[in-house]
């Protein structure tokens, strides 16, 4: 009887310490991130909806670089503010792009992406602004030939 106490006690310890340890990931990363903490400071009130690609597939490159156009709407009756692009390398080039956009309205912006590697490759544009969660991400995938 007592092996099986100290098993189940043994068991919600460990659960237990899990949940803490990835709730404490999720915190930290976010709030490691400037523009997330800058952004966040947003009331619910004023968050709108956007609609955006989660998925971009170029299939095979030849080349080195790729120009990828994402279209962004904000479907939402608030304006779209703070709304920030960062790509997943420096080295990676965003077009200018409008940082306010009013309800029912979209707009497309081109990012110029850099690959290194020969192979699959799968990389996220990272998108902020006054929408909820307040971070999305549009990932790029395919396969780089030469």
């Amino acid at each position: 009887m007592k092996n099986y106490i100290y098993v189940i006690f043994i068991f919600f310890l460990s659960c237990k310490e899990e949940k803490i340890v990835k709730s404490t990931n999720n915190f930290n990363l976010k709030n490691s991130d400037e523009i997330y903490k800058k952004i966040s400071k947003i009331p619910d009130n004023q968050l709108t909806k956007i609609e955006i690609p989660e998925f971009i597939d170029l299939d095979t490159i030849e080349g080195n670089s790729k120009l990828v156009s994402i279209t962004i709407k904000n479907k939402g009756h608030h304006n779209l503010t703070s709304f920030v692009v960062k790509p997943p390398c420096s080295c990676n080039e965003v077009s200018k792009y409008d940082s306010l956009m009013l309800p029912n309205t979209s707009q497309t912006f081109t990012v110029n992406m850099k690959f290194d590697k020969i192979g699959n490759f799968y990389q996220g544009i990272t998108l902020y602004g006054s929408f909820y969660p307040y971070i999305k991400k549009v990932y790029v995938e395919g396969y780089r030939r030469r």
